[in-house]
């Protein structure tokens, strides 16, 4: 019990801290929250009973379904498993975020997509839902084409739709804008930084005066080339960004809408790390199948990259509110391909549990090891809180660069102070 208050104690004290220099209102640190991104609840016959228990059993209290628009505005065509769902995750009390996105990559009118949007808004207020990312990974090719200079501007004139349609379905509604890819891998792929910056200056251009997100989701997985790399690594290359590099974000962010009416992280804009992981050994588990095809850790090294995360960067970092990692449960398939080497998607192990399900699925190391982490919100930071300072005139980027070549960093990051599932492509090795 003793543990216990001094846990609290400590978590109070950081919740009421404050981040800002000598002589600037005072910022409140605001809490952190962590779950999972994972649909494997969403399409449960239980409605996502055990899934959700077992998400509590390692304090983790979000999940991020995602939900596909097939260009029919007046459909949601994964209605009966979010009927079912849903209510169960309300029952349980585990915050549901939806990542709405159009498939095939090129489904994206604005007009039709967010009219779509403000539906599924209207529709899943009844559940207690009402954050919505919009789209996932834009700046890729997979889930944005044509991927050329014209798809940052289109991507803010949806964003913005989108902003004001769901708005209006659902006056509680958060819109959480990019789910931003955290590189690029040539022609198919618009380096992050760039397109951020496009995407304001399209904002600009536009003349419009209101915000068109609410929060920014991001993705800092590390180099698919070298996937096994712990926190501490990021990109070299300053349009690309990881776990360590997230002041070029905030800087990217801050010169394309500062004194605009969209916030920035300076003012009160956070971040939504809704997609991050490490994939782990499954050699000893019967269940799965296929040989592996990039670069795994040990579940040990796994539970250590989590808590290292977190301890160092995520929370202590107040721009930072929610963490999902990918997965909860594993896939089965190692490489995205089924039993006869048909291609269908996926093949990642960075779950917090084995694969399988009910009955068969059994914990990792990080799903006991890291549960403490999660429980103790700001509190699990050892290094310090952070501060970040924006440069005033900053050349945010390289202006398009594709490889993971050097460069300089942006912005200044204060030392340290007291699919029908969906399915994320895996990395291949280089």
């Amino acid at each position: 019990m003793k543990k216990i208050a001094v846990l609290l104690a400590v978590s109070a004290a950081l919740l009421g801290s404050v981040v800002a220099p000598a002589g600037a209102k005072p910022k409140v640190v605001p809490p952190i929250n962590y779950g999972v991104a994972d649909d494997t609840g969403k399409y449960a016959d239980d409605g996502g009973a055990w899934f959700d228990g077992m998400l509590k059993g390692a304090n983790l209290t979000e999940v991020r379904w995602t939900l596909a628009f097939n260009g029919d505005p007046a459909t949601i065509t994964e209605l009966p498993f979010i009927q079912r769902a849903a209510p169960q995750a309300q029952k349980d009390g585990v915050h549901v975020v939806l990542a709405l996105y159009g498939r095939p990559a090129t489904t994206h009118d604005p007009t039709a997509f967010c009219s779509w949007a403000a539906l599924v808004a209207t529709t899943v207020s009844q559940w207690g839902i009402h954050d919505f990312i919009i789209w996932n990974e834009p700046n890729t090719s997979l889930y944005w084409s044509p991927q050329d200079a014209t798809a940052p501007a289109a991507y803010e004139a949806l964003l913005a739709r989108c902003y004001d349609a769901i708005h209006a379905a659902d006056s509680s509604a958060r819109v959480i804008g990019f789910g931003l890819s955290p590189r690029s891998n040539g022609p198919g792929q618009t380096p992050p930084i760039p397109f951020i910056l496009a995407v304001g200056a399209a904002y600009k251009a536009s003349g419009r005066t209101t915000p068109i997100m609410d929060q920014m989701s991001i993705h800092p997985y590390p180099n698919p080339s070298s996937p096994a790399d712990g926190p501490d690594v990021g990109y070299s290359n300053p349009d690309f960004y990881g776990v360590p590099n997230l002041d070029r974000v905030k800087q990217a962010i801050y010169d394309a809408f500062h004194g605009t009416g969209q916030p920035t992280t300076v003012n009160g804009l956070t971040f939504r790390i809704d997609e991050l992981g490490w994939q782990t050994n499954t050699t000893a588990y019967p269940q799965y199948y296929n040989q592996e095809n990039v670069a795994v850790v040990s579940e040990q090294t796994q539970a250590s990259y989590i808590q290292e995360a977190i301890q160092k960067y995520l929370a202590c970092d107040p721009t930072v509110t929610d963490v999902e990692w990918f997965l909860l449960v594993d896939e089965a398939t190692r490489n995205g391909k089924d039993r006869n080497g048909t291609t269908i998607g996926g093949g990642w192990q960075s779950g917090l549990l084995t694969a399988g399900g009910q009955g068969v699925s059994t914990e990792k190391v990080a799903y006991t090891a890291d549960a403490p982490f999660f429980a103790q919100g700001r509190a699990a930071c050892t290094a310090g809180m952070t501060s970040w300072t924006p440069l005033a005139a900053s050349t945010s980027g390289s202006g398009g660069k594709t490889g993971d070549s050097a460069g300089g960093k942006s912005g200044k990051r204060a030392k340290h102070t007291a699919k029908p599932k969906h399915h994320k492509p895996k990395p291949h090795k280089s």
